[in-house]
């Protein structure tokens, strides 16, 4: 096995580990969105942390998602970018 082969390995490992925290992020975000729904956030305690908390997750696990379905997908085009023949 090569060099080129193991960095590609760990390339695709990489980008299915990031995939499965974005997918994580945005089933959180629906989660949380929709229990925000079911029960909304009294108006006596801090009610803009569950809102926001929610937007947290879609605005981090989207990219997350893109980014990480591009690193699995798109590695042997990183493999050629950094080991040239």
């Amino acid at each position: 096995m090569k060099a080129s082969d193991i960095f590609g390995a760990a390339v695709r490992t990489i980008g299915l580990l990031v995939i499965l925290y974005g997918v994580y992020d945005i089933w959180s975000g629906f989660d949380n969105f929709f229990e925000n729904l079911i029960w909304p956030p009294s108006q006596d305690s801090d009610s803009g942390s569950n809102t926001a908390s929610t937007l947290t997750y879609f605005v981090f696990g989207v990219p997350e998602l893109i980014l990480g379905v591009l690193l699995f997908f798109l590695a042997d085009w990183l493999v050629k970018l950094s080991y040239r023949d």
